[in-house]
């Protein structure tokens, strides 16, 4: 009799810890299975996607432009608060009330104009430009003017921008942000003479060899070291970093920056960026990598483009804790001319050793491409961008090299680019995903756990991150599980 009722007990023990397992199990699978039934008919469910992704868990945004991901209106709530002025001809930012002959006008009189709000949105924005087709330039030029029209107001208001990126990012359910906030802004016309300027640059782009560049730069570092006000710029630029972080951190976000160089300037002022970015990355917690940025194909950027490698290469050797993120890559056929396409990726990994790679859009053009795949999945992580992709490049669908990276196992994030520009979210970006190239649940969800894993944040942020997301995704499988359950009824 007792045996038969310990074996009623263990009976009952197994019985109801399946049951429990099963319940766990079956939201996940519910989930899954909902988002089959969303991709896989003849046509996305795209407003279902929409919900279901705006409601998911997303990890982080790692490859995420400041100026670029707040909205226009934004800035011309700043402008307003400002009383400054919009040229009523140029439909650019006058802060000083001076004009050049055309008429000036406040921010309510804009508004009150639709057609010039309309062409302001349109020029300080990607919107509409899809529904226009006279006198406008081309898209990625459109897109890189953009910053040209807000930059004037976008610094001032830096906290307050960071502010509405991190409310923006939980009521989408991102954790985490690593934005690209800004370069230190220390210029080389302070410290050098004109005559050292030239022959710096002049020394730097003729030199042949990375042991040739390390010698004009130690030089450099030298000169740069020997001046006091050098340091301080740095140290300011880190005070302010730290200034305007202040209640961004909290129990459900994390925000962490990039510095950077642009690349389309002269080479002795790139490496005053990417240098000072160095030190300030080497002296603050929050600043925790160093990108270059600005567009590839610009001719500067491409006569350059080695050169700037090297210097990534001495001073990640300088300073090895320093994180380095790269645009690289961010070209296709027809943009430049063939031999451009040969071997930015492969330097940015072989030369730059960087940890991730922004776009990486040409890869299919690169030499040798099955050996640089090697590389890139055992090395480094491909930040993949769709809709600035298709904006600016003209890349989408089944042209994007996404579908190499994702079939040879190349660790991938998914994120925004310019936000505010595009006028999309990161949810978007994984509609479009979900939508075109029919990635599994599972798959989602490493993309999400790849933002985390691959970003810059320390070891604790991450761990605490991690346990936040996966606490977040079985609140969202619960939810999405009743919501299958309705579509089935």
């Amino acid at each position: 009799m007792k045996n038969k009722i310990s074996l009623l007990c263990l009976f009952t023990v197994i019985v109801t810890c399946s049951f429990a397992q099963k319940k766990v199990m079956s939201d996940l699978q519910k989930t899954s299975h909902f988002y089959n039934s969303l991709i896989n008919s003849e046509e996305p469910n795209l407003t279902t996607l929409n919900l279901f992704f705006t409601e998911m868990p997303k990890g982080g945004d790692l490859h995420n432009h400041y100026t670029g991901t707040v909205y226009a209106e934004t800035y011309l709530d700043w402008v307003k608060a400002n009383d400054w002025k919009i040229d009523k001809c140029s439909l650019k930012i006058i802060t000083d009330n001076s004009s050049d002959g055309c008429a000036l006008m406040s921010v309510d009189d804009l508004l009150d104009n639709s057609n010039l709000y309309s062409k302001l949105l349109s020029l300080w924005s990607d919107k509409d430009f899809e529904n226009h087709f006279h006198n406008q330039p081309p898209p990625d030029l459109n897109f890189f003017n953009t910053f040209g029209y807000f930059g004037t107001v976008s610094d001032n208001y830096m906290h307050e921008g960071l502010m509405i990126l991190k409310n923006r990012a939980i009521a989408e359910h991102v954790s985490y942000i690593e934005t690209m906030l800004s370069a230190v802004g220390i210029s080389d016309k302070d410290f050098f003479e004109t005559k050292q300027i030239s022959d710096y640059d002049s020394k730097l782009r003729a030199a042949n060899s990375q042991a040739e560049v390390d010698n004009i730069l130690k030089q450099i570092d030298a000169e740069y070291k020997s001046k006091k006000d050098f340091i301080g710029s740095v140290n300011n630029f880190v005070d302010m970093v730290h200034r305007v972080h202040k209640d961004i951190d909290s129990d459900n976000f994390t925000m962490r920056y990039q510095t950077y160089g642009v690349r389309l300037l002269e080479p002795l002022q790139v490496y005053t960026d990417l240098y000072s970015g160095y030190l300030a990355a080497d002296k603050s917690s929050l600043i925790v990598g160093v990108n270059i940025v600005a567009a590839e194909n610009n001719h500067t950027s491409l006569e350059d483009y080695t050169l700037h490698m090297r210097m990534y290469n001495y001073l990640s050797r300088k300073y090895p804790k320093v994180n380095r993120a790269l645009h690289a890559g961010e070209l296709t056929l027809g943009m430049v001319r063939p031999r451009d396409l040969l071997f930015h990726i492969n330097q940015a990994i072989d030369i730059a050793h960087a940890q991730r790679i922004g776009h990486g859009i040409d890869l299919p053009y690169e030499t040798d491409p099955i050996y640089l795949l090697e590389r890139l999945k055992k090395s480094s992580v491909i930040e993949i961008n769709l809709t600035s992709n298709e904006f600016i490049l003209g890349v989408e669908k089944n042209e994007h090299p996404y579908i190499i990276y994702s079939s040879y196992g190349v660790p991938l994030v998914i994120s925004t680019d310019d936000s505010g520009v595009s006028r999309n979210n990161l949810s978007n970006e994984y509609v479009l995903l979900a939508s075109r190239y029919k990635p599994t649940y599972a798959q989602i969800k490493a993309y999400v756990d790849n933002s985390i894993t691959y970003s810059f944040m320390d070891k604790k942020d991450k761990d605490i991150t991690k346990k936040l997301v996966a606490k977040k995704f079985l609140e969202f499988e619960h939810k999405m599980a009743k919501l299958s359950d309705s579509f089935t009824h």
